[in-house]
């Protein structure tokens, strides 16, 4: 086991990442890792992740407020500590801890979640973290579509979610879950409504689309913004549609397929290995499939709904819950695929 893992994420909103943080750090207390989230800035309005992380007993701190510099704070965590892990998510965090890393020479990890080409000052941000990979002593990605934009070698390990989310619920609402942008296409689901109009819809999330949105939306979806208790949520859905136009692999699709739901999802990024079309959920290319689909998916009986949410569940137990994927992580901490300090190293080998 390491002596310990700090996972680096800067959090304002929360997202799929910071979704993802949280499922990773409940995973490495249950295999008994000393484990802390470290989150980059305290911001003026407190974050959603730290309920989570409270909620769920999870060691955090900051590096910095507005007047201290988190690289700084960091350097003097690490403190040549021996045995430690930085696990890095989103740019901002994985361009300070490879910092550290050149620094301290730490173990130190990035995963790249974002499957989206971001736009303005983001996109370079992005393009430097991206291309800075090889810096890291490990590089992992959530799906091949992310693997694909990373210029050297990446390891790819399945999005997860604890092994407790795994069990079915008896919801009946069709929902959109997610942030309303651009990328997740809530547009695309307005379309969707529009042509169902018998059929009643829900809208779960915030984002910048959010005024658009709610301008737009027919008689027959409400709208219930954002949520701080999703597994209310999940109850309620049974099911989900991801009409996205970029994704890696989407928590929500995780979340849903663990609670039973079924899930119907544009072919975007990994979703394709992780749903089995027919079998557990089902995989669209275009607005009519789509609504075709959803038409059929509500015409069936009780008996043909369960098969399809049982395979759901077991889908998500056997190959993207902690259990599955928490061994994975703990051999890229420790493994051979780990690159060597010595590219940082400034002290003259001996001969």
């Amino acid at each position: 086991m390491p002596n310990k893992v700090w996972l680096l994420i800067d959090s304002l909103t929360f997202g799929g990442i910071d979704a993802y943080v949280i499922e990773l750090a409940k995973g490495l207390k249950q295999h008994r890792v000393d484990v802390e989230v470290l989150l980059i800035k305290r911001y003026a309005a407190l974050s959603p992740i730290v309920a989570k992380l409270e909620g769920n007993n999870i060691n955090f701190s900051y590096l910095s407020s507005t007047n201290s510099f988190p690289l700084l704070t960091l350097l003097k965590r690490i403190n040549h500590r021996g045995g430690d892990i930085i696990h890095a998510h989103g740019y901002k965090s994985s361009l300070l801890a490879k910092c550290a890393r050149i620094f301290t020479g730490i173990t130190q990890v990035s995963t790249y979640h974002a499957g989206e080409i971001p736009k303005g000052k983001v996109k370079l941000y992005d393009l430097i973290d991206r291309y800075s990979a090889f810096c890291s002593s490990v590089s992992l990605s959530v799906s091949e579509q992310v693997s694909s934009r990373i210029p050297t070698k990446t390891r790819r390990l399945n999005n997860f979610i604890h092994d407790s989310q795994v069990r079915p619920n008896k919801g009946n609402q069709i929902a959109f879950v997610g942030r309303l942008s651009h990328e997740k296409a809530p547009d695309r689901f307005i379309h969707c409504a529009e042509r169902c109009p018998k059929l009643d819809f829900h809208i779960y999330g915030s984002g910048p689309m959010e005024t658009e949105i709610i301008q737009s939306l027919p008689n027959n979806i409400t709208f219930h913004g954002h949520q701080a208790n999703m597994d209310r949520v999940w109850e309620e859905i049974l099911i989900l549609v991801i009409c996205s136009r970029f994704e890696g692999m989407p928590m929500a699709a995780l979340e849903a397929m663990a609670k039973g739901c079924i899930v119907i999802a544009y072919d975007v990024g990994d979703l394709s290995k992780l749903i089995n079309h027919g079998k557990n959920g089902f995989i669209v290319n275009s607005l009519h499939s789509l609504v075709d689909t959803l038409q059929n998916v509500t015409q069936l009986n009780k008996s043909e709904r369960q098969i399809i949410q049982k395979e759901a569940a077991e889908t998500i137990q056997q190959g993207f819950s902690s259990s599955s994927v928490i061994p994975q992580m703990l051999n890229v901490y420790l493994g051979s695929d780990v690159q060597s300090d010595s590219q940082f190293d400034k002290t003259p080998s001996s001969k």
